[in-house]
């Protein structure tokens, strides 16, 4: 009998780093890449009032299970006299799994318009009893980040890092990279850029694969650009981890699945609804 309740102890917590560990992958890797960092003369692939939904899947024990979802939209807000770029993304595990692990978590950027230039940066993250939230102010002028932090069972700090043009928050980032022309790259090509995370500025690259036709869940097939990304070492990344992102063939450049190992299994986010898209949906076969 204590052996048994030693082992359901055991299982629950593997459970519990388990559903956390979707979270990271769906809230934060979805977020985590970016290219042509260094530019910002591009044209945008998306307009105020897109919404994407990402089912968040986690495999235990050979089966696959729905346990949460993340919600990202753009739109713009007038602030202070000016027009900017208002982004969120809310991730969330579903009530029937909140007694296992609870997750609310929610990302906003506010970036300029039309010129896409970071301004601030909050993400607050709610898992099960702990509670943390960072928030960021960028200072191009002055090239500097402001930051205001409260980690989990942990004191408050202020700190201020150096900004360097080209630097987004994660959130800001994925909505950036959707610029990029994959189409421009050959299959293998790598690609480095930098990306500010829990504080530090931290050097990531992926790799190009080519295209790839993927079905979802809701039986809808794409042909996309499947990339690789491998996770440089850091606080936020562990060292030598690597996910598969693929992203429409057409103008939209739209993450379609998110694919990763973590130590107990794997996760993926796959798009689930979309809503008010710049471009039409031509990488979508029928």
């Amino acid at each position: 009998m204590i052996h048994e309740n030693h082992l359901n102890r055991a299982q629950d917590q593997a459970e519990g780093v388990v559903y956390k560990r979707t979270c990271l992958v769906i809230c934060f890797l979805i977020l985590s890449t970016g290219a042509k960092l260094f530019s910002q003369d591009v044209q945008l692939a998306f307009l105020p009032g897109e919404q994407v939904t990402y089912g968040a899947y986690f495999n235990w024990h050979f089966i696959w299970v729905n346990a949460g979802e993340v919600v990202f939209r753009a739109d713009t807000v007038h602030a202070k006299g000016e027009k900017n770029w208002h982004l969120k993304a809310k991730g969330k595990t579903f009530k029937a799994y909140d007694w296992l692990y609870t997750v609310r978590d929610t990302f906003e950027s506010h970036l300029s318009f039309p010129g896409f230039y970071p301004i601030d940066f909050r993400r607050v993250i709610n898992h099960s009893k702990k509670h943390s939230s960072h928030h960021y102010q960028f200072d191009e002028g002055n090239g500097l980040i402001y930051s205001a932090i409260k980690p989990r069972e942990e004191p408050f700090f202020n700190d201020t890092l150096n900004y360097e043009k080209g630097t987004f928050d994660l959130l800001s980032t994925a909505y950036f990279f959707r610029s990029f022309q994959f189409s421009e790259m050959k299959k293998g090509q790598h690609v480095k850029f930098k990306i500010l995370v829990d504080n530090e500025l931290e050097e990531l690259f992926f790799t190009y694969l080519g295209k790839e036709q993927v079905k979802t869940r809701e039986k809808e097939r794409f042909l996309c650009h499947k990339i690789s990304v491998s996770l440089l070492e850091g606080d936020f990344f562990p060292k030598g981890e690597h996910m598969k992102i693929w992203f429409t063939d057409d103008l939209n450049i739209m993450p379609v699945i998110v694919d990763a190992e973590i130590t107990v299994g794997s996760v993926k986010a796959i798009v689930t609804g979309y809503e008010h898209l710049k471009y039409p949906l031509t990488s979508k076969i029928k």
